[in-house]
């Protein structure tokens, strides 16, 4: 990659660290309420009485962003099918960071009553719609610049925005814990992260506005190759199997993330009663060490094929989802560690790490930027944005955190399921023909 350079002359390099950048801070502020839903909104900006109630509403606000992710995927890839990527990735940014900075500057449950967790619901519905158009054009700019057999290598760096922004969330608040302490942390402490979540978008700025659109999309432009007045409505009309497929097998990463992988976090302090501190060092740990496996499942599907290591990802949920509370329920910081480092570096690496590739391989280039982005955030929807609340739900009815294991296990089951109805890609090309050179020296594996 060094030398690398894309067919507009622009370094790969470039490329490929424009698509990491925006997915870095867009998932270090989605992470940020993530951890904050589980160990301090439910304590500041919700009415104080049953801690399991100011739990559960506290999630139901982090899963409201879940509603406009799709809006978001609609209005920003209506617009990048349309007039190119650049311009809805340079929106998604400003609209996140500042919903990011509403955040860190908005009053407690205690000074402003209701109107608190009102303003943090619409301020997360912000955050929501503007995730919802970055991710599908951050995955587009590395995919359609990559050179042919190597999508999934270079499909991988918007998705380790992922694991980075977890660890840089996590050790953000990690070292304001240790600064202020649990008490200054919960009387605003916690507000540090978000302004740094918010003066990041600069950065990102900077290096998105020096970026140009994909060779591919430029030339599907110039043909006139279907870049028609509403491309979400081509996608619903011509592509609508694919679509309902590519979400569905998307479930054991969804369900596998938030009920596993995020959800620990209220059982660990609430439940065990163990410091926040631990699910913040469990969180790093994770993350980092996911990095290496992120960059090897990229590669392996290079090699083998997208779906087998799909498929890997979704049977390691599976498999994973009642050891992983068993090993919690230690109540050691060694077992709440191996447990999401292994969620992390082979159940959700290996699942995320092929993601961008996949989703933008499964659609032509006229509606890519709708299909990909609606793909996943559609899955998010109806995977990922109940099971928080779901996970707390059940443990409170049943008493038994196995209950949610359960639920994740029935959730992979799904996913696993649809993922035989989607077909492989790594042997085509982004115009659809096939890629014979690699095709010729590569197994097609199937599942």
């Amino acid at each position: 990659m060094p030398n690398a350079q894309a067919h507009d002359g622009t370094p790969l390099k470039r490329i490929a660290f424009a698509s990491m950048v925006g997915t870095v801070i867009e998932w270090y502020d989605f992470f940020l309420f993530v951890l904050c839903s589980s160990i301090v909104f439910p304590h500041i900006f919700f009415p104080q009485g049953d801690p399991a109630s100011a739990t559960i509403e506290s999630f139901a606000v982090f899963g409201v962003a879940y509603v406009a992710r799709p809006v978001g995927a609609a209005v920003f890839g209506h617009y990048g099918d349309k007039l190119g990527r650049k311009t809805s990735l340079t929106a998604t940014l400003v609209l996140m960071g500042g919903a990011t900075l509403g955040i860190a500057a908005l009053p407690t449950y205690d000074s402003i009553g209701l109107a608190a967790p009102v303003i943090l619901t619409f301020l997360r519905l912000c955050q929501g719609f503007g995730l919802g158009g970055e991710w599908g054009g951050a995955a587009l700019l590395a995919v359609e610049h990559a050179p042919p057999g190597k999508r999934g290598l270079y499909g991988l760096f918007p998705q380790l925005g992922n694991p980075i922004g977890f660890f840089l969330s996590n050790a953000v608040l990690q070292l304001t814990l240790l600064a202020v302490g649990r008490d200054g942390f919960e009387r605003g402490g916690w507000r540090v992260a978000f302004l740094i979540g918010g003066a990041f978008i600069f950065i990102g700025l900077y290096v998105r506005l020096r970026t140009v659109d994909s060779p591919v999309f430029t030339a599907s432009k110039a043909r006139g190759g279907g870049h028609g007045s509403f491309p979400l409505g081509a996608l619903l009309r011509n592509h609508w199997k694919v679509l309902v497929s590519s979400i569905v097998m998307q479930a054991p990463f969804a369900v596998g993330s938030y009920g596993l992988n995020s959800y620990f976090g209220t059982y660990v302090t609430d439940t065990l009663g163990k410091p926040a501190s631990w699910v913040l060092i469990a969180g790093m740990v994770g993350s980092l060490l996911s990095i290496p496996t992120y960059i090897a499942f990229s590669v392996l599907s290079d090699k083998i094929g997208r779906k087998p290591v799909y498929a890997i990802g979704g049977f390691g949920w599976l498999i994973l989802a009642l050891p992983f509370y068993w090993l919690i329920s230690t109540g050691s910081l060694i077992g709440v560690v191996v447990a999401v480092t292994l969620g992390w570096s082979i159940c959700h690496a290996a699942s995320f790490a092929v993601q961008s590739s996949y989703l933008a391989e499964l659609f032509p280039t006229e509606v890519r930027y709708s299909g990909a982005s609606m793909s996943y955030q559609m899955s998010s929807v109806i995977f990922g944005a109940p099971a928080g609340a779901i996970a707390a739900s059940l443990y409170a009815d049943t008493g038994s955190i196995y209950s949610v294991s359960i639920y994740v296990i029935i959730g992979c089951a799904i996913g696993l399921i649809a993922l035989t109805r989607v077909r492989e890609t790594f042997h085509t090309s982004l115009d659809g023909s096939p890629e014979l050179a690699r095709a010729s020296t590569a197994p097609r594996a199937t599942l």
